[in-house]
């Protein structure tokens, strides 16, 4: 029989309207007002059948924008991997890889988790299969908690937003460190106070620390209650966070720095994390992540997952693969609190409410972006050649 091959490849730049500010250590996922780069991107195979993915480009936490994960898709990935059987997902990589070479980074990996996940996306609803039973796991397995990122960065208001939260069915929480330095322990008090004994919380600093002030807030963290802190040092200083890890009684978890199967391979085997913090775009998609989390699991490291403020496609695909080993939760899926999604995806409200998210069996993700409110919100990007707009197998 003749294999299913991937024939056409069409690329959706968006804007989405950001209803809250969102500021962070190195930088802000948007203010109120403003909207949020995401691109969309739909795989359609010999047969016809079809699979979507998303990447949400972010400039202040790494390189790639709206206009290059466009460009890049349309004019070097997509041309790169049209003809390739649908379920080669290792020579996906290979030929996306040998489009856009590593470096020492994935290289464009926004770009490349798009395609990625389209093209399981696909594969799953081919087969008829959820996309968490297409890789190996169990359609039993449907929930996965949500945790709630608190913006506030003073102390009272941080115990307004947790209690408000929790009204909404929220049960675990995260904050963000270092972007007020002066109030974090405070803050980490309050969110703790306010969320109760139950609840997981953890605070990630996006590389805001400086080892001094690492060092000061790890053990007041830990003696409120935080149950891990999040990429504290700069990605590039390995050397810092060895130092930070020597009698460092609050469990470490690294993100920005954790950008591949290979990274987090050395962070376990030197001992440096306690968690892995499972991101798809940040990873280059699903096939990569899925290395990274069977080192997670052999090396008995458990897993939190989290996000680029991404869409309801990505937060669904988050939870699918996070599910395929056991996770539950909780997941700093946090799209929905600064990006207004309703216009793609008009019927949310069926998958995500109580503070978690609700899976059912449908074949692939199980979500499909609305095409109206695509184009409601679609926005132009210019060729860098005459490639054209969309690319098809010839």
């Amino acid at each position: 029989m003749k294999p299913r091959t991937i024939e056409r490849i069409d690329v959706f730049p968006t804007r989405l309207p950001v209803v809250k500010t969102f500021q962070f250590a190195s930088g802000s996922a948007g203010t109120a007002g403003g909207t949020a780069p995401h691109v969309f991107v739909r795989v359609t195979d010999s047969q016809g059948e079809t699979g979507w993915g998303e990447g949400r480009p972010h400039a202040a936490w790494s390189y790639e924008t709206l206009e290059s994960v466009t460009t890049t898709i349309r004019g070097y990935l997509a041309p790169a991997v049209l003809g390739l059987p649908v379920t080669d997902r290792w020579g996906l990589h290979q030929r996306l890889h040998a489009a856009i070479g590593r470096g020492p980074s994935p290289g464009q990996p926004v770009a490349k988790a798009a395609l990625d996940m389209a093209l399981h996306d696909l594969c799953a609803r081919a087969c008829g299969l959820s996309l968490r039973s297409y890789l190996g796991g169990s359609d039993a397995r449907s929930d996965v908690a949500l945790s709630y990122t608190v913006t506030a960065h003073e102390a009272e208001a941080a115990r307004d937003e947790v209690r408000e939260a929790r009204r909404m069915g929220y049960r675990h929480f995260n904050f963000k460190a270092a972007v007020a330095p002066a109030t974090d322990i405070a803050v980490a008090r309050g969110v703790r106070d306010a969320a109760g004994a139950d609840a997981f919380v953890w605070a990630d600093a996006n590389q805001g620390f400086r080892l001094p002030d690492a060092r000061r807030v790890v053990g007041a963290f830990a003696d409120v209650g935080v149950d891990v802190l999040e990429q504290p040092l700069a990605a590039d200083r390995l050397h810092l966070l060895r130092q930070l890890r020597q009698g460092c009684s609050l469990p470490l978890a690294v993100d920005e720095a954790s950008v591949g199967p290979a990274d987090f391979f050395a962070y376990a085997a030197e001992g440096l994390v306690d968690y892995l913090v499972v991101k798809l775009t940040r990873s280059g998609g699903i096939w990569p992540t899925l290395q990274q989390m069977a080192t997670a699991e052999a090396a008995g490291l458990p897993l939190l997952v989290s996000g680029l403020t991404d869409s309801l496609l990505t937060k669904v695909a988050a939870c699918q693969v996070a599910l395929v080993y056991g996770f539950e939760g909780p997941a700093a899926l946090n799209g929905s609190q600064f990006v207004d999604e309703s216009a793609p995806f008009p019927d949310k409200a069926r998958i995500e409410f109580d503070g978690a998210v609700h899976l059912g069996s449908e074949p692939g993700i199980g979500v499909v972006p609305d095409a109206a409110g695509l184009a409601e919100l679609s926005v132009s990007v210019e060729e860098p050649s005459a490639r054209g707009l969309q690319a098809t197998r010839a």
